[in-house]
């Protein structure tokens, strides 16, 4: 049993992501990946070069294999945002931050399994950076809700991280739990700022 959507959907993606890499590890034995000089040139050599670069991005399945592969990931992607929608409420700033947060750990399963590009490490790890400031916020400001000390805090910017609205239970925060929330609520609007329009692919 799973305590929420989030538990359950980090089990799933360990699972899928143990499945892509037994599909890529059949790959690397695949005769038709074997880097040879091409056989044909002109267009002929171009279409089957483009041929084999589908089937790398299909991890070596054939088109119907993938089509099927694909539906089944649909049906479970699914039925896994539709119990985040049951247990995420739409009253408060706080499930804004979950949808967020739930949206790019979903792109980072994406990218992980499915990229395309050369940069996807790297952006993959910009993302998971922006999902721990979201932590952060969501924990107020905490390692976790609850924890009994704020990790250090550097105060001497604390003027550059300025919040305008805050929730009315903020005064029994202390002023370092408040400056971490501050600096992580900046940061991570910040952070998309620089990097959400370069994440495509």
């Amino acid at each position: 049993m799973y305590n929420t959507v989030e538990d359950y959907f980090y089990e799933w993606t360990k699972a899928k992501r143990e499945e892509v890499q037994a599909m890529e590890k059949a790959m690397e034995s695949d005769p038709r990946f074997e880097e040879n000089e091409p056989e044909e040139n002109g267009e002929e050599g171009i279409k089957k070069e483009m041929e084999l670069m589908h089937l790398y991005w299909r991890k070596g399945l054939s088109k119907e294999e993938w089509k099927a592969y694909q539906s089944k990931l649909h049906e479970e992607r699914s039925s896994i945002w539709k119990m985040f929608m049951e247990e995420n409420s739409d009253y408060d700033y706080h499930y804004v931050l979950s949808l967020l947060k739930f949206k790019l750990e979903w792109v980072i399963f994406y990218w992980t399994n499915f990229g395309h590009l050369e940069r996807a490490d790297h952006d993959v790890s910009r993302m998971r950076t922006a999902v721990r400031l979201l932590e952060i916020i969501m924990n107020e400001g905490l390692d976790r809700l609850g924890a009994e000390s704020v990790p250090y805090v550097n105060k001497r910017n604390r003027r550059r991280f300025k919040v305008y609205h805050v929730s009315p239970g903020w005064y029994k925060f202390g002023k370092m739990q408040k400056l971490r929330f501050y600096k992580a609520y900046c940061l991570f609007f910040r952070f998309l700022e620089y990097h959400l329009l370069g994440w495509w692919d």
